[in-house]
This record gives C-alpha cells, sequence and structure tokens, in this order.
C-alpha cells in the first residue's frame, strides 16, 4: 500500500528538466498554446515540410502534437523556463525566426510540456 502511494505521489509531482510542473487550473493544451507557439518559433526548422532545417535534426519534427510530446524533454532543455532553469539555445536565432519567446511565452511552454507528459 505504501509503495502504490508513494508512485501515486512521485506521478503527481514529476516535473520537466527545467522544474515545471502542469497547473491543476487553466492548463495550457494544444489548442490553447502549443500549436500556435510551435508554428512561431520551432516548425520553420523543425518540420517534415522545411526546405532548410538550419541545422535541425532530421528525427525531431514538430508538427502534430504526438510529435511534440515524444521529445518534449528534449524541448523543455532547449526552450522553456522553470523554477530549476530558463533554457534559451532554441530557437536559433540564425534560422527563420527573427524573434525569441518572452520569458512568460518559455514559462507557459515548460507548463505545456510538463501537461503533454502526463498524458
Amino acid at each position: 500500500m505504501r509503495i502504490t502511494i508513494g508512485l501515486l505521489f512521485l506521478a503527481a509531482c514529476s516535473s520537466t528538466p527545467t522544474g515545471s510542473t502542469c497547473p491543476s487550473e487553466n492548463a495550457p493544451t494544444y489548442q490553447s498554446f502549443g500549436q500556435s507557439f510551435f508554428t512561431t518559433y520551432c516548425t520553420g526548422c523543425h518540420s517534415n515540410e522545411a526546405s532548410n532545417r538550419h541545422g535541425a535534426p532530421s528525427d525531431q519534427n514538430y508538427d502534430t502534437e504526438d510529435q511534440i510530446r515524444a521529445h518534449a524533454s528534449d524541448i523543455d532543455l532547449e526552450a522553456a523556463s522553470g523554477p530549476k532553469a530558463t533554457n534559451t539555445s532554441m530557437p536559433d536565432m540564425g534560422g527563420p525566426v527573427h524573434a525569441a519567446p518572452t520569458d512568460a511565452e518559455r514559462e507557459m511552454l515548460g507548463q505545456f510540456l510538463a501537461c503533454e507528459q502526463q498524458k
């Protein structure tokens, strides 16, 4: 019984590398946040449709929610912000993106990725 409760507690408290967690209220979803964020900042390079990937690995495409979920931890390490870290190496400003996400957008990204990892 104690092991089960402990495992449930760990699952509820699990977070991304930045320490972001999925908020219990007004959690960002793919429809409310993710799709727009990734279209604006990521899929210029991380897409099956990108004609010039600017060095983005060919196996990291973020065209769909499932593709994003599969790479959530990597994305968090490169672009998200949370209580443990703020990561700003992506987007690479040498690519097609001409403005970086705001700190608030990076925090929301961390929360979104934490929510995605719970699915």
